[in-house]
């Protein structure tokens, strides 16, 4: 038995056994390929990504230790992101792009967020995400745009989410970066990802297969029950395991739900931890892309399509010549079911793009893909913190290790992954030397 057992070969489990070193770990994956919420498809000549990933901003490690990953070779360049509304292109963020937002609601998002920081110069902190919109943009900007969104993308009114997750993410404007930014465009790039790399070939996958690279993993291991205080595992093919040391990439609910021994309030404070998830539609088409962007936000509540992503646009690679490949994201959650009709949704989102113009008609369409990802964003609600402490507490007290954005219920990067792996890494390194 191997000192280290890891549940998940995602780009977490990986990089917690790389940090570690393979020879000490064993990985058990339910899928049959590793990779997890990066895996890459190649289908026809295109790379499908699990949603847009990119690497931005890592730090020093993290930079040079994904560059390494694909032996250097990456594609670097300045972000390119825009926004769809109402048949307009509003380059991201729309707060500091008034000007690309037509009239006369370009004025009204203006005089509101003019008059909100006149009559509010000094407000009380925010205890919601609607609120915290409210302040920062105006009420007329705010339902416009970022609400409307956070319906589509997070699946719930603003009201109902935290604020903890925010930080950088959402451009929080100055009053003359509003006002200037209506009359044209700023000097200054204001979305918060300025430049990030992917790899040149095989899709973001490719980051994970140099940690995979002699990695023990068993496949098709599917976790059916996990008893904490017998460090007992037990997998859906009917076969157990005793561990030693457990490092767990699965998502907290699911690892609760499947515990003997987790107490109730435990099983109810997992029951109260939500994420959205989504169904993807990806769409080859025979003719360039329309559009420069990588990917591409879509404000109109009417739509289905949330998040679009232009593969080539991430790499020349990811496409064959003079084509063009469209990933669509359809966000639900348990607060917003997904429509049951997955073809149904396919044939709406092709719609879509066709009337925004990233498709000239159903006839340059070679093929379509629709998909469903249970795992998609993680719920910043008010249920989260306490939940979470709740379950971490108890599972502090087996001394399980959780790594990454399911396990850890955080908005994590896979940057941020890799380096909370090799922190787990140095944690088990110095707990092995006091044994």
């Amino acid at each position: 038995m191997r000192e280290i057992t890891i549940l998940g070969a995602g780009i977490s489990g990986l990089s917690t056994s790389f940090h570690v070193g393979h020879e000490k770990c064993t990985i058990y994956e339910s899928k049959p390929f590793y990779g997890g919420h990066v895996y890459s498809t190649h289908r026809d000549g295109f790379t499908w990504d699990d949603g847009p990933h990119v690497l931005f901003n890592p730090g020093e490690y993290a930079q040079n230790l994904f560059a390494e990953n694909v032996d250097g070779q990456f594609v670097e360049q300045e972000t390119c992101v825009s926004n769809y509304f109402r048949g307009h292109w509003i380059e991201h963020p729309a707060q500091s792009n008034l000007y690309q937002i037509p009239e006369p609601l370009r004025t009204e998002c203006l005089n509101s967020f003019l008059a909100t920081r006149r009559e509010n110069p000094d407000p009380p902190p925010p205890v919601n995400y609607q609120q915290w919109l409210n302040y920062a943009f105006g009420p007329v900007f705010a339902e416009t745009f970022p609400a409307a969104y956070t319906r589509k993308y997070w699946t719930t009114q603003p009201v109902n989410l935290g604020i903890d997750w925010i930080g950088e993410r959402v451009f929080y404007p100055k009053i003359d970066d509003v006002v200037n930014g209506a009359k044209g465009p700023l000097d200054r790039k204001t979305y918060w990802v300025h430049r990030w790399r992917y790899p040149l070939k095989g899709g973001y996958l490719s980051y994970c297969d140099r940690f995979a690279r002699s990695a023990q993993i068993h496949y098709g291991k599917t976790l059916s029950k996990i008893n904490f205080s017998k460090r007992l595992i037990g997998f859906e093919d009917g076969s157990t395991l005793e561990y030693k040391k457990l490092v767990s990439t699965m998502p907290l609910p699911v690892l609760i739900e499947r515990s003997d021994d987790a107490p109730q309030d435990v099983r109810e404070a997992a029951s109260l931890l939500r994420s959205t998830f989504f169904i993807g539609v990806e769409i080859a088409v025979n003719h360039p892309s329309k559009r420069k962007e990588s990917w591409i936000y879509v404000y109109d509540e009417e739509k289905l399509s949330t998040r679009i992503s232009i593969t080539e646009n991430f790499s020349p690679t990811n496409a064959p010549p003079n084509c063009t490949g469209l990933s669509v994201e359809v966000y639900g959650s348990a607060y917003k079911p997904l429509p049951p009709d997955r073809q149904k949704v396919g044939e709406t989102v092709l719609k879509e793009l066709i009337e925004m113009g990233l498709i000239e008609d159903e006839k340059a369409v070679t093929s379509r893909n629709v998909r469903l990802s249970p795992w998609g964003q993680i719920m910043y609600d008010h249920n989260r913190k306490a939940a979470l402490d709740r379950i971490n507490s108890f599972l502090d007290q087996f001394g399980i290790i959780r790594v990454g954005r399911y396990s850890e219920w955080g908005y994590l990067m896979t940057h941020d992954c890799v380096l909370s792996s090799r922190d787990a890494a140095e944690r088990i390194t110095k707990e092995a030397k006091w044994r």
